[in-house]
């Protein structure tokens, strides 16, 4: 099982090294591609059955990372608030045509998974173009990236070998306490690295690394609760070792936006 993980790991890590590094049409086709994967885990596992659900929230989500992708590019500024607005009444409209049954269910879970996954994922969109100093091309997108990784392998590793005060039994029984230490440890210590690096480390970084470990640990939690909820152990089995998509990028889902806003309301 660990020896899965670590080989699906690096896989993944290289996979989307590739595609950050090729540019930004690689790099949004990879995100288009995830996004479609996890709203189909996630419409699998809802208790409405609809293809049309799926049909809808993937046709919303190409829109908003489409949307996300030209706003980067700064082509659709001076139109966000009709364009919003005229999304907002297509996206009902649909849903009044092509949902017969458990309408406002549907509803409710694709408004919910709309946010949570494809909003989850634009930001990665953002945090790749986001250039404010001392952040240019892809290190904003690279911070988050390795403070989510840290956060991750601290909580399981520590976690795994050191564990013993249960943490959030009722959610998720594996995860304990000294695994969440671990978490906030090794994302301090990530973070600091990385900052030192570009010379511009402050008691700022520090404050964002506790805090999108407490994000990544929260988002990993959210998950986990969904599916306990829907009575299921894993999204899916696409990654050996990891899951699916949603169980691979949930924390990711929580740390991408509030780090670009962290980044937002510090730097510009």
């Amino acid at each position: 099982m660990l020896t899965k993980r670590i080989l699906s790991s690096i896989v993944g890590i290289i996979i989307l090294f590739a595609c950050i590094i090729t540019g930004t049409i690689p790099f949004i086709s990879l995100i288009l591609l995830l996004t479609i994967i996890a709203i189909y885990e996630y419409n699998r596992m809802l208790p409405v059955k609809s293809g049309k659900n799926f049909f809808l929230m993937t046709t919303f989500s190409i829109f908003i990372i489409s949307y996300t992708y030209l706003s980067n590019r700064g082509l659709i500024d001076n139109v966000f608030p009709a364009l919003v607005y005229l999304y907002l009444i297509v996206y009902f409209i649909f849903h009044f045509l092509f949902i017969k049954n458990n309408f406002l269910e549907s509803l409710s879970y694709n408004t919910f998974g709309l946010i949570y996954i494809a909003g989850g994922f634009s930001f990665l969109l953002f945090l790749r173009e986001f250039s404010t100093a001392p952040f240019n091309k892809t290190t904003a997108l690279w911070l988050v990236l390795l403070a989510t990784w840290a956060s991750d392998t601290g909580g399981y590793f520590i976690g795994r070998f050191l564990g013993s005060h249960k943490l959030a039994e009722e959610i998720s029984p594996n995860k304990t306490i000294e695994g969440a230490i671990g978490s906030v440890l090794l994302t301090i210590i990530v973070v600091g690295i990385y900052m030192l690096y570009f010379g511009y480390y402050s008691f700022y970084w520090f404050i964002y690394a506790v805090v999108i470990a407490l994000t990544a640990i929260t988002g990993d939690l959210f998950e986990s609760k969904m599916k306990r909820e829907l009575g299921l152990k894993d999204s899916g089995d696409l990654i050996p070792g990891h899951g699916g998509i949603l169980d691979r990028f949930d924390t990711l889902l929580f740390t991408a936006p509030v780090t670009y806003f962290f980044l937002v309301h510090l730097l510009v």
